[in-house]
């Protein structure tokens, strides 16, 4: 047994080792980062949305991303020294490091509250800050928490020590509770039921100063026995002084300074970020959305931009006519107009520039059939072409009115877009110079995809429509009206796939029959792409992508970013890309595997796991439907411990993990002949 855990232990570290899917806009890194923390002028910490973090060791020159044990949102990180660290994040999340960031071990809060803030005096006593009366205590490293007694009703937004004794928390309907034990007991003063206290900082044991709704601001200078209440000029959160005329703060995504006492404040550079940490009292750290990440060395009057983007259009489709060139197309909104950005790429998608941006009708796809003529086409029928790599785009007359979705083309002459409602599909046979409908219908039509020819496939959202003649004629097929379909891919004339609205469905005769392949999934599948009849990628909403390796019978669902992919395109079996909102744009290089260099997983697997992420239940079946065989099951945690075991004679086999903390497990399938080993995810 101690050889099966340092084997799965090992398994577990290359698991969080490597990453499958790399950004490439912005760059290098585009999630939202949401807080930041230094150990020291060298050494620091971001962390963001979907498990995502980052670390620093001289001091934000180049940042090195940590995998964590958890796709939860990361509010607030904080160390205590060097090595000892927490986090937490959304529904009670709580983890910690003891080895500079290396590893983490899940935390149990015993709340599912939003936590608001962090603070810790010492590597194991410290406090966090929630919603509901939550005000947590530990003083053995958060080996347990304790909630303080407060009053419930208030939700607490920070948390303020100035000693090991004396701290102050600031809350709803404002009012601050202050602690002369070191968090034993709090007393609170009365306020005012209509505003919430959001940040409160004290320099010293009497001198600090809360900040609330409305501009309200209060000021002590004899420990919180009497306040002074004044009006500030704007809203003010997460504030620190320096002295008392001098202090930092947040407004509006916006670093802020007062030199008055906090009655008014400026900005001072550095927009866009949703958190700052002083490193010192002029080196300042900022953090915000799309990878912002900022920092200043002289106050704030400047700062740089780690992160780099090309572009922050929110990009609508994806196509490569080589293995090198590629372009995106995306739009944006400025001064209540709407503009284009094509972007391209001339080396396989590790860098991106902007080949053209022009006020225009929004596009919402786009199809090169060589590396110099393309097409895109979008809203109000528009459709253009470009013949010289998309530095310039002449208008096609489409003669229809309506958006268009979805260009193919099967050869350089022949090409296909449809029109989502009423539903119509255009073709040309001259390089887009004349367009004619050969097909229209009262149903929105959802996605096209030709495998020659002569042979095609388009889907509105209850039925799938078919051509064997080049689009002159096709047949209608009723699929359950109950549900929504959105794209469509076939790898073959036989073999396809349908996509949806929590729905996977496959055929492999062409489309007489369909499988329904949907258990899988708890997310709306919005594009699909397969490499071969075996290798396939759905990308879904919330940022989720689904990969199979073995034809759609069981999935893997990972979460490269919280952004919604809109497009996904793969140059051959291993180099992929997908484009969103906000300028995203990501590349894999090994086929989108969960392992970069090692994957310990089989390719010819034994056993589906489902539904995975699971929440109450989970269910273990046999791929190749093995009516019976013997084996047990054991889970481990992500600290090495194992949590679970069970024996069994029959598969399907359905168990309960409604009791496991959220996180990352592995589950360890062992016969008399064979062992196999499946990533789990508990999230509930």
């Amino acid at each position: 047994m101690k050889k099966l855990i340092l084997a799965l232990s090992l398994i577990l570290s290359t698991l969080l080792s490597f990453s499958q899917w790399e950004w490439r806009n912005p760059y290098p890194f585009g999630d939202v980062l949401i807080d930041v923390n230094f150990t020291d002028e060298n050494t620091g910490y971001v962390v963001g949305a979907d498990g995502f973090m980052l670390k620093t060791i001289d001091a934000g020159l180049s940042w090195e991303e940590i995998e964590t044990p958890i796709n939860k949102n990361l509010k607030h990180v904080w160390f205590a020294n060097a090595e000892t660290g927490y986090v937490t994040g959304d529904e009670g999340f709580i983890m910690k490091t003891t080895d500079g960031g290396n590893s983490w071990q899940i935390q149990e809060s015993g709340t599912t509250e939003t936590f608001n803030d962090i603070f810790f005096l010492n590597e194991n006593y410290g406090f966090i800050a929630g919603n509901n009366g939550q005000l947590l205590r530990t003083t053995n490293g958060g080996e347990t928490w304790q909630r303080a007694f407060i009053d419930i009703y208030s939700d607490v937004y920070s948390v303020h020590f100035v000693n090991n004794n004396v701290g102050y928390a600031a809350a709803s309907m404002r009012t601050v509770f202050k602690t002369v034990d070191g968090g034993n007991t709090w007393n609170s003063t009365s306020g005012d039921p209509y505003l919430d206290l959001l940040s409160i900082y004290f320099l010293d044991a009497n001198k600090g100063y809360v900040a609330g709704e409305a501009n309200f601001m209060m000021k002590t200078i004899n420990g919180g026995n009497s306040w002074t209440h004044f009006q500030s000029n704007r809203p003010i959160k997460k504030m620190q002084f320096i002295d008392e005329l001098t202090g930092y703060a947040l407004s509006y995504n916006e670093l802020v300074k007062t030199t008055n006492g906090g009655t008014t404040w400026n900005p001072i550079g550095m927009d866009g970020c949703m958190s700052y940490y002083f490193a010192n009292l002029t080196t300042i750290y900022g953090v915000g959305g799309y990878g912002r990440l900022l920092k200043s060395e002289d106050s704030g009057m400047t700062s740089t931009n780690y992160t780099f983007s090309v572009s922050s259009a929110s990009f609508m489709d994806v196509h490569f006519p080589d293995e090198n060139i590629g372009f995106a197309v995306g739009y944006y909104y400025d001064s209540n107009s709407t503009y284009i950005d094509i972007v391209k790429t001339e080396d396989a998608g590790d860098t991106w520039e902007v080949v053209y941006n022009e006020m225009s009708n929004y596009m919402k796809s786009i199809f090169f059939t060589d590396v110099n003529t393309g097409y895109i086409a979008g809203n109000y029928g528009d459709i253009f072409k470009t013949t010289d790599a998309g530095n310039s785009w002449d208008t096609l007359n489409s003669k229809v009115n309506r958006l268009l979705s979805d260009l193919v083309f099967i050869n350089e002459n022949t090409g296909f877009v449809y029109g989502e409602h009423p539903g119509v599909i255009l073709k040309t046979t001259n390089a887009g110079a004349i367009w004619d409908s050969v097909y229209s219908t009262s149903k929105s039509i959802r996605g096209i995809h030709f495998v020659d020819e002569n042979i095609g496939f388009a889907i509105t959202t209850t039925t799938m429509l078919k051509t064997i003649d080049g689009g002159t004629n096709w047949t209608e097929t009723d699929f359950d009206p109950e549900n929504i379909f959105l794209d469509v891919f076939f790898v073959n004339q036989n073999v396809g796939f349908i996509c949806g609205y929590h729905k996977l469905l496959k055929t492999t005769d062409g489309g007489t029959s369909w499988t329904d392949l949907s258990y899988s999934f708890n997310s709306y599948l919005l594009n699909i792409f397969f490499i071969d009849e075996n290798t396939g990628y759905i990308s879904a909403d919330g940022g989720h992508f689904y990969q199979t390796n073995n034809g759609g019978i069981g999935w893997t669902d990972f979460y490269p970013t919280n952004l919604t992919s809109t497009s996904l395109w793969f140059t051959n079996n291993l180099t992929g890309f997908a484009v969103g909102r906000d300028g995203c744009i990501f590349k894999t290089t090994n086929g989108g595997q969960v392992f970069a260099e090692h994957n310990v997983f089989p390719d010819n697997e034994e056993y589906s796991l489902y539904p995975n992420p699971a929440k109450s239940t989970i269910t273990l079946t046999s791929v190749n439907q093995k009516p019976g065989v013997a084996a047990t099951i054991s889970i481990f945690s992500f600290d090495g411990r194992q949590v679970y075991t069970r024996r069994f004679d029959e598969l399907p086999l359905q168990f309960d993990v409604g009791a496991f903390s959220a996180g990352l497990y592995l589950m360890h399938i062992e016969t008399a002949n064979s062992s196999e080993t499946r990533k789990l995810i508990i999230s509930n």
